[in-house]
């Protein structure tokens, strides 16, 4: 039986050749917005040490709506309309939420007083000036400290080099409007200035491709908004919420096990609800060959005197690359009724946890498998699965990609062994498993079956 679920999903379309006129009344929105933002995180640190001190005493952080009571007497003036206001507050109070949590989870380590990765508060990393880009010239001309110690300039006269600001945010439909014009063209409305200020608000023609206003504008429910500005142009980041008929828990036919890797970005097996593999195999070999060649380009194009932002030349061709993925796997779990089990990545260095590929492949898979009404992916312990056997459940022998099992006498593919063992996870329940072997005694008793070998 199929429900109802509602899924969130976000567009980023383009305002279409602003005037000079609304180019410059955006520009002084954005810095008006961006100052705001700075002085009113200046103002909330000692909230913040306190939210910190309650976590540390077993106190829950404040509701949403407390929190932004405490943040709006302490809101900067400055010429702002009312739903850019909004915006602001539920900007700060995410910054201030995360911030705090990261705080806390950094000082609960018994070895934080070693480490380097102590959370920064957020209200210095941005801000906007006009004149920003020559006082950082002008400043650099004059540097007489130490010469090595100069990252911290060096890094804002990047930022102000690029104009970095933060983005408008919209947080309810009503603060913008999307309409169609009778010639099939989009506009958005967008409040710009305080009610007594004329013009109060401005509309933009849209720049976007037929996809998008078949995939999105058409059929989707416009619910919030975000403005930003990148290398002197305008993107408006919309969410849309959609309506989709959704699988239900135990409607499940398979399973389908994926295991994320460097090599091969991720290998997949579809198993039966009695553990036989039915299909199995890997996608994404290419992700490394292609980090390896964009990081050669990059340094090639340093050596010829450009600027080049690392970030820039790898994120898009990486991203475009996981979403192929991720598209893959959706069609997979589509075809073959699947729940996705995927290992529960907590990935540590020296204590400090690591944001990758691995997370962001997570992301993603999450919110296409909603989009096509499957079930949420299910998380799984990780521990080992490339090192069992998947046909005997005993202790295997890795080597680079292959999987060799000595109680077997047979060699498998390292990645593909483990998204088996990946998959049969979904059937684990430690309470049961506790006085007959543990997970495995669990891997061994799937023995009676047989996985392709090589």
């Amino acid at each position: 039986m199929r429900c109802t679920v509602i899924v969130q999903k976000t567009a980023i379309l383009k305002l279409y050749n602003p005037g000079t006129g609304k180019r410059a009344l955006l520009d002084q929105v954005f810095a008006r917005y961006s100052k705001a933002y700075i002085d009113t995180l200046e103002r909330c640190r000692p909230m913040a040490d306190l939210w910190i001190r309650d976590l540390h005493d077993g106190k829950r952080l404040p509701s949403p709506f407390n929190a932004m009571k405490e943040i709006r007497p302490l809101l900067s003036a400055t010429d702002l309309p009312s739903a850019l206001y909004d915006g602001l507050v539920s900007d700060i109070l995410t910054n201030l939420v995360s911030y705090c949590k990261l705080r806390q989870a950094w000082e609960d380590r018994k070895n934080h007083e070693d480490a380097t990765d102590e959370p920064q508060y957020p209200s210095p990393l941005y801000g906007y000036q006009s004149d920003g880009y020559q006082k950082a010239l002008a400043e650099a001309a004059e540097w007489v400290g130490d010469p090595f110690d100069h990252q911290a300039w060096q890094s804002r006269l990047l930022r102000e080099e690029r104009e970095i600001v933060r983005p408008l945010l919209y947080v309810r439909a009503r603060d913008f409007a999307l309409e169609r014009l009778d010639n099939e063209k989009w506009v958005v409305s967008l409040p710009v200035q305080p009610k007594p200020q004329k013009p109060t608000r401005l509309r933009f023609p849209l720049a976007f491709g037929i996809w998008h206003e078949e995939e999105y504008l058409t059929k989707g429910k416009a619910r919030c908004a975000c403005l930003c500005r990148r290398d002197g142009e305008y993107f408006l980041h919309i969410s849309f919420e959609f309506q989709v008929e959704s699988m239900e828990r135990g409607e499940e036919e398979t399973y389908l096990g994926v295991d994320r890797g460097i090599i091969k970005q991720a290998a997949y097996a579809i198993i039966d609800k009695e553990g036989r593999p039915l299909r199995v195999g890997s996608l994404g070999r290419d992700v490394r060959p292609l980090q390896i060649l964009l990081g050669r380009k990059r340094q090639a194009a340093q050596r010829r005197g450009r600027h080049v932002r690392r970030q820039a030349w790898q994120r898009r061709h990486q991203e475009q690359m996981l979403h192929t993925i991720a598209n893959a796997l959706v069609a997979l779990a589509v075809e073959h009724h699947s729940l996705v089990v995927m290992e529960d990545l907590n990935l540590q260095t020296s204590g400090a946890f690591i944001r990758s590929q691995y997370a962001k492949m997570g992301h993603i898979l999450s919110y296409k498998l909603r989009m096509a009404g499957m079930l949420p992916p299910r998380e799984v312990f990780a521990a080992y699965s490339s090192l069992i056997c998947p046909r005997c459940g005993e202790d295997a022998k890795r080597e680079g990609e292959d999987l060799y099992c000595p109680a077997c006498d047979v060699n498998f593919d390292a990645d593909e062994a483990a998204a088996v063992n990946i998959a049969r996870r979904a059937f684990y329940r430690k309470a049961e498993w506790n006085t007959s072997g543990g997970y495995r005694g669990f891997h061994r008793s799937f023995g009676a079956l047989r996985v392709g070998a090589k």
